[in-house]
């Protein structure tokens, strides 16, 4: 479904009055359309008692900001052989950065996954970490597309990633109209 920026904040505002159950959220856009709703309408949103959200965290950046700088160049150095060992690495930053800012608030905000995807990561560890009183909501550029959602659908169609199904909820899913 379709929704305003305005419509998507009222929703969120209702999923983050429930204490229980999964609270894993996305939502969808062009790029030019999620930029917006970041700067204007996600800035309107609230937390069930009145404050404003968090700032959505920016996961290319802080990923690569939590490994040491000659860490870094190794892994990219040797990347083309090592594949799984980033993988693997950037797999458990990515456990422990979601882990360490829901410790600090009940409520996430990310943005920025292309990592993610270009390393075709799990993306458990969110629908997992995001239970009970501890929600995440994520902007990805992305479209339905019939029963499927395509993400980064505005690049060639090689580039194209598909959301895995079971990770959502259809009632967490919501898509940023123009």
């Amino acid at each position: 479904m379709r929704l305003s920026g305005h419509e998507i904040n009222s929703q969120l505002g209702q999923k983050l009055a429930m204490p229980t159950g999964r609270h894993l959220y996305v939502v969808l856009g062009t790029h030019e359309r999620l930029d917006r709703y970041e700067q204007v309408d996600f800035h309107e949103a609230r937390s069930p008692n009145g404050k404003r959200l968090a700032e959505p965290i920016n996961i290319n950046h802080s990923l690569l900001e939590r490994i040491n700088d000659v860490e870094l160049r190794r892994l990219v150095q040797t990347e083309a052989s090592r594949t799984e060992s980033v993988k693997d690495r950037l797999a458990k930053e990515l456990d422990a950065l979601v882990a360490e800012k829901l410790n600090d608030g009940s409520f996430l905000a990310l943005k920025n996954l292309e990592l993610l995807f270009a390393y075709d990561l799990e993306l458990n560890c969110l629908r997992i970490r995001a239970t009970n009183q501890k929600h995440i909501l994520i902007l990805l550029p992305g479209e339905r597309v019939g029963d499927r959602i395509v993400l980064f659908h505005e690049a060639l169609s090689n580039n194209h990633r598909t959301l895995p199904t079971n990770l959502v909820p259809e009632n967490h899913l919501w898509e940023l109209s123009e």
